[in-house]
C-alpha cells in the first residue's frame, strides 16, 4: 500500500489514539493528517504538559472539506479519509462528499456518546467502532458498520527494565463521588496504591514499576488502558466489560486479573503474595497483545475491509486464535501448589437443618473434623442454624443464605470460596473418621486421571435414568473407575472448578442428580471417577429428605417424588442435547458392560462358572446395545459349553 495516500482527519491532541493510529499508518503508506491545531494554554488547561501536535493540514473545527479539495493538487488527493474521534470531539468537517475517494471514521467512546455517534456515522461510507456492544445500534440505521478494537504501540507502551515500587498503579482521572474513587479507596485501605496523570513513555515506565496495574471501565468500555497496560509486562487487575468481547479475548487467570467491586482486595492481595504466577500471566498478557492487539494489527484489518474487500474485521474468536499463535500452552501443574490458605484440603458442606432422621448431623460431622486438618467451609441454607453455629471454632468459613438454594448451588459456593488444591464435599449428616479422608486423598492424586474420588457409587443405566449396579460400603476391595460417585461424600480437585472444565449444574435445584451430572461433565473432559475401598464413615440415606413432607427452597415448596421427576427430565434433555450436538454417544455409554466383563473372566479363572453365567445373564437382559448383547450372549454360550477351552475362550471375548 506504499502507493496509497491516507488523510487523517483528527484533533492535534498529543495523547489520543490519533498518535498511535498516525504512526502506524505511516509504516503503511502516505499519510496526511488534518484538523484543528490546540494551543500549548489549551492542553495545560488540560492538565497535559506535552507540546501541540503539528499537523501537516491546519484546519478550524468545521472546515469546508470542498473548500480544502479545490485548494489541494489532484497529485495529493487523498485515496482514503479516516476521521478519528479524539475524547468531547468538537471537531466535524463539513461537505465531506466532496472528497473523492472512500470517507470511513474510527468512533471510540460510542458508550458515552452514542447518540452524537449516531448521527454523525451517517456522514461515512463505512464506520468503525471500538466498542463491539453498539454494533446493531449503527447497524440497524444501514451503515456498514465493523468492530474494532482499541489496541496498543509496543514501542511507546514497552516494558522498561526498573524495579516495582508500586504494588499498585494507576493512571488515569479520579472524580469525585465515582465508582472509580470509591474502588481505589477500599483498595488503598488495605494494599498501598499509587496514581498520576502521565502519558506515551512516562506512562508505560510507571506501569512498568508497578506489580499491578489497575484499570476500571466506564459503562463497560474496553479501553486503552486494558491493552497498554498489558503491552508494558505488568499484572493488569481489571474489572468486567460486559458484551464487550474482552472474556472472549482474554481469560481471567491466565492473561491477567479480573475482580468484582466486592473481591478487588481480595483478588489484588492473591497475586501480590505470588509473584511467580503474577509475573508469568503478566508475560503471557503482554506476548498475546503484542500478538494481535497492537495499532499496526488495527490499521492492517481497517484497510483490508475499507479497501481490499474484506467482508468484516476479525471477530473476538479470531483475534484471540491469532494472539495465541506461538504462545506456549499454560502449564495447569504449575497453579497446583499456588493457593491462599495454608491448609491442603477443604471441607464444602452444606446445611439446611440438624438432619433429623438421622443420628449425625453438622454437629457431630464437626466434631470429627476437630482433629482433621483442613479448611471447613459451611453453607447455611437458612438462617435459624446458622445463628446457632456460625461462631463454631471449626468453621473456617462460612455463608449464611436467607432461603434454601439447594445442593448444587451450595456446593458451588463453597468451591468458590475454597483455596485449597483438594476439596471434599461432605454431607452434614455424615459421620467421617481421619483413615476415610486419607484414603480419598490419596487415591484423587494418584491413580490415573482422578477427577472425582469416593467411597461409594455405581454404574448407571442413563436411558432409564437408574443404576446398573451400586456399590455400597464394604461391597468391593480395591479402587474402581465407575460412572458417578455419590454425593454426600466426595474429594474433587480444585483446578477443574476453577479451569471450568465442571461446574454443578444449578437447574437441580434443590437436589437430586448432581452427581451423575458432573461425573458425565468429568467424563467429557477426558476425566474420570473412581471409588475406592473404606469403612471409615458412615452414612444414612436422605437424613432431611425422609423427615420432610416438602422440601422449601426459595419460593418454593415441592415434594421429593415432584423433584426427582422433573430433574430427571432435565437431566435427560441436558445430556442428550448434548451428545446429539455433539456427536458423541460414548458419553451416555455405562463402563457398566466393561466391568461385567472384566469380573466375569475373573470369576472363570476361580471357577466359579455358575456365578458368571449369573452375571452374563442379568447384564444382557439390561442392554440394548445390540453390538455388546451379541459379545453377551457369545460369554453365555460359553459358559454353557463348560468345555475344557472354556478359560482361553472367555480371556479374548471382551466388550
Amino acid at each position: 500500500m506504499k502507493n496509497l495516500h491516507v488523510w487523517l482527519a483528527c484533533i492535534a491532541y498529543p495523547v489520543t489514539c490519533g498518535v498511535y493510529i498516525e504512526r502506524a499508518l505511516r509504516q503503511r503508506c502516505r499519510t496526511t493528517t488534518i484538523g484543528p491545531s490546540l494551543s500549548n494554554e489549551l492542553l495545560l488547561r488540560l492538565g497535559i504538559e506535552l507540546p501541540p501536535k503539528d499537523l501537516d493540514i491546519c484546519t478550524g473545527l468545521n472546515p469546508d472539506m470542498g473548500v480544502i479539495i479545490a485548494d489541494t493538487d489532484p497529485s495529493d488527493y487523498p485515496g482514503l479519509y479516516l476521521w478519528v474521534e479524539a475524547g468531547d470531539n468538537c471537531y466535524y468537517p463539513l461537505n465531506l462528499d466532496a472528497l473523492p475517494c472512500p470517507k470511513v471514521c474510527y468512533l471510540i467512546d460510542s458508550h458515552i456518546f452514542l447518540s452524537t455517534h449516531l448521527e454523525w456515522a451517517k456522514q461515512f461510507d463505512m464506520v468503525f467502532i471500538a466498542q463491539r456492544e453498539y454494533l446493531d445500534n449503527f447497524r440497524e440505521l444501514g451503515l456498514r458498520t465493523h468492530w474494532l478494537p482499541l489496541a496498543c504501540d509496543p514501542e511507546i507502551h514497552r516494558r522498561f527494565d526498573l524495579p516495582k515500587i508500586h504494588p499498585v498503579g494507576f493512571v488515569g482521572s479520579v472524580k469525585n463521588d465515582s465508582r472509580r474513587e470509591a474502588l481505589l479507596t477500599t483498595l488503598g485501605q488495605q494494599i498501598p496504591v499509587h496514581y498520576e496523570r502521565c502519558y506515551l513513555e512516562d506512562m508505560a515506565r510507571f506501569f512498568s514499576q508497578s506489580q499491578i496495574v489497575f484499570n476500571e471501565a466506564i459503562k463497560n468500555d474496553l479501553n486503552m488502558r486494558l491493552f497498554e497496560a498489558m503491552s508494558t509486562g505488568s499484572l493488569l487487575l481489571t474489572d468486567f466489560a460486559k458484551n464487550s468481547g474482552q472474556d472472549e479475548l482474554f481469560m481471567d487467570g491466565e492473561d491477567y486479573a479480573v475482580y468484582r467491586d466486592s473481591t478487588i482486595c481480595d483478588v489484588a492481595g492473591f497475586y501480590l503474595d505470588n509473584e511467580d504466577l503474577r509475573e508469568q500471566i503478566a508475560m503471557r498478557g503482554r506476548q498475546l497483545v503484542h500478538n494481535a492487539h497492537t495499532y499496526n494489527h488495527r490499521m492492517d484489518d481497517l484497510l483490508a475491509v475499507a479497501l481490499k474487500g474484506k467482508l468484516d474485521t476479525f471477530s473476538a474468536e479470531e483475534l484471540r486464535r491469532r494472539s495465541l499463535e506461538g504462545v506456549p500452552a499454560i502449564d495447569a501443574n504449575s497453579f497446583a501448589n499456588i493457593f491462599i490458605s495454608s491448609a491442603t484440603r477443604s471441607f464444602v458442606i452444606p446445611v439446611l437443618d440438624m438432619s433429623p432422621a438421622s443420628e449425625y448431623n453438622i454437629l457431630t460431622l464437626l466434631n470429627d473434623l476437630d482433629d482433621i486438618e483442613g479448611d471447613v467451609i459451611v453453607v447455611f441454607n437458612g438462617q435459624e442454624v446458622a445463628e446457632q453455629l456460625k461462631g463454631h471454632p471449626r468453621i473456617t468459613r462460612y455463608a449464611i443464605m436467607k432461603q434454601n438454594i439447594g445442593v448444587a448451588r451450595a456446593w458451588n459456593l463453597g468451591l468458590e470460596v475454597a483455596v485449597t488444591p483438594i476439596v471434599f464435599i461432605m454431607n452434614a449428616d455424615l459421620h467421617v473418621e481421619k483413615s476415610a479422608i486419607d484414603a480419598l486423598e490419596q487415591a484423587l492424586v494418584t491413580l490415573p486421571d482422578a477427577a472425582c474420588v469416593g467411597p461409594q457409587g455405581s454404574f448407571v443405566e442413563y436411558s432409564l435414568a437408574r443404576d446398573y449396579i451400586h456399590f455400597d460400603k464394604g461391597s468391593f476391595n480395591s479402587p474402581l473407575e465407575v460412572d458417578a460417585v455419590s454425593g454426600f461424600f466426595f474429594a474433587m480437585k480444585l483446578q477443574h472448578f476453577h479451569e471450568k472444565r465442571v461446574r454443578f449444574e444449578s437447574g437441580f435445584t434443590p437436589c437430586y442428580f448432581e452427581e451423575w451430572d458432573l461425573a458425565l461433565q468429568f467424563k467429557r473432559a477426558g476425566l474420570i471417577n473412581y471409588i475406592v475401598p473404606t469403612i471409615a464413615y458412615d452414612h444414612h440415606w436422605s437424613g432431611t429428605i425422609r423427615a420432610l413432607r416438602e422440601i422449601s427452597y426459595y419460593e418454593r415448596a415441592e415434594t421429593a417424588g415432584k423433584i426427582l421427576s422433573r430433574n430427571r427430565q432435565m437431566f435427560h434433555n441436558k445430556w442428550h442435547g448434548i451428545t446429539n450436538r455433539e456427536n458423541n454417544r460414548q458419553l451416555l455409554v455405562s463402563g457398566y458392560f466393561s466391568f461385567v466383563s472384566t469380573h466375569v473372566q475373573n470369576l472363570v479363572a476361580d471357577g466359579c462358572f455358575n456365578d458368571a453365567r449369573a452375571w452374563l445373564v442379568e447384564a444382557s437382559q439390561r442392554c440394548q446395545d445390540d453390538t455388546i448383547f451379541a459379545a453377551l450372549r457369545r460369554f453365555i454360550d460359553i459358559l454353557s459349553s463348560k468345555s475344557g477351552e472354556l478359560a482361553r475362550q472367555t480371556e479374548g471375548v471382551n466388550l
